[in-house]
């Protein structure tokens, strides 16, 4: 683990006034007790299976889903879970109102148009926000992974004027960024990103 670059990381975050979340994917069990002891409760996953070890071994944990979602284990995330970052699509929309209980939820955007990536297409985002009127929640924010053969601050500017209109048009909306990892969060906190989520800088 590369504690230098952890400390590094905290306090850059906290000059912009975000959170850094460390995502704990295929960690170490030792690794993360380190990172814990250091702090750190809310931390990033992309399995369940590997969410449930871990929250029994991380009792006062608070984890964040960060990977496509599938719709049959929507609700098994949503009970072990305090925010889910990758939601992209309306039956999915339903089925966390249908188990929700205060959750931070984020629209997940294909910034770039990746046919290869989860996310709502730019075009699509006024249309998406809609439907929750019907719903009893309402997203805090918008998340993307930038496509690595493009300039990431192209599509962090992108993000950050996209978060502005919905701004404008929903007076209900807070408007986080979750955007950032580990090879581009420093630019993704110069384009008002609340929260980066790294993992391989910290914990390599």
């Amino acid at each position: 683990m590369d504690l230098e670059s952890l400390d590094n990381i905290s306090n850059l975050v906290r000059k912009y006034d975000a959170q850094l979340l460390p995502v704990i994917k295929d960690k170490k069990i030792e690794d993360i007790e380190k990172i814990y002891n250091l702090g750190f409760r809310e931390f990033g996953e992309n399995r369940l299976e590997q969410l449930l070890e871990h929250k029994k071994k991380i009792k006062d944990g608070k984890f964040h889903f960060i990977a496509p979602l599938q719709s049959r284990k929507i609700s098994e995330i949503m009970k072990n879970c305090i925010s889910i970052h990758t939601l992209s699509r309306i039956k999915e929309a339903r089925i966390i109102d249908e188990n929700y209980f205060g959750q931070k939820i984020f629209v997940q955007v294909n910034i770039d148009n990746d046919p290869n990536k989860s996310g709502i297409k730019i075009e699509e985002v006024d249309m998406f926000f809609s439907i929750f009127d019907e719903f009893s929640y309402f997203p805090v924010g918008i998340m993307c992974i930038p496509s690595l053969e493009n300039e990431s601050n192209i599509a962090f500017a992108k993000m950050q004027k996209i978060n502005q209109k919905i701004k404008d048009n929903y007076k209900n909306y807070i408007g986080e960024l979750s955007m950032g990892m580990s090879n581009d969060y420093q630019v993704a906190l110069d384009y008002g990103a609340t929260i980066i989520r790294v993992g391989s800088k910290i914990f390599n």
